[in-house]
């Protein structure tokens, strides 16, 4: 064996051995997030569809820890990742829910008011 090969050699040993330190590691802070992103939606109190959209995100979140767990790495990335995307569309669909909640009952107050004036300005 030349010096060259023996160099070509070494260089591919340190190679394999490195393989296991260079592939995907577990994705903490994406599973950090998504825990994150399902606590704030819970904290919004979704209802209805927003309320599926985040028992959705609570089990893509568990599927990740457990494909995490199993060191399927590139399946617990992706799984946290649309974990927290669900969590996020789930509480902002709870906002605009409580919004759309909070403009009915002023409009509804402002009709009760609107009908009170008019009842007022009746000569009688």
């Amino acid at each position: 064996m030349t010096f060259s090969s023996l160099k070509i050699h070494l260089a591919l040993a340190l190679l394999l051995a490195a393989a296991p330190a260079l592939a995907a590691s577990a994705p903490a802070a994406e599973l950090a997030a998504a825990e994150q992103a399902v606590a704030a939606a819970d904290r919004a109190q979704p209802r209805g569809e927003a309320g599926q959209l985040l028992i959705r995100a609570r089990g893509q979140l568990d599927a990740a820890r457990a494909a995490a767990g199993k060191r399927k790495h590139r399946d617990a990335l992706l799984l946290a990742e649309s974990a927290a995307a669900n969590a996020d569309l789930a509480r902002a669909r709870a906002r605009l829910d409580a919004a759309r909640a909070d403009i009915d009952s002023k409009s509804a107050r402002n009709d009760d008011l609107r009908r009170r004036l008019l009842v007022n300005r009746r000569p009688g």
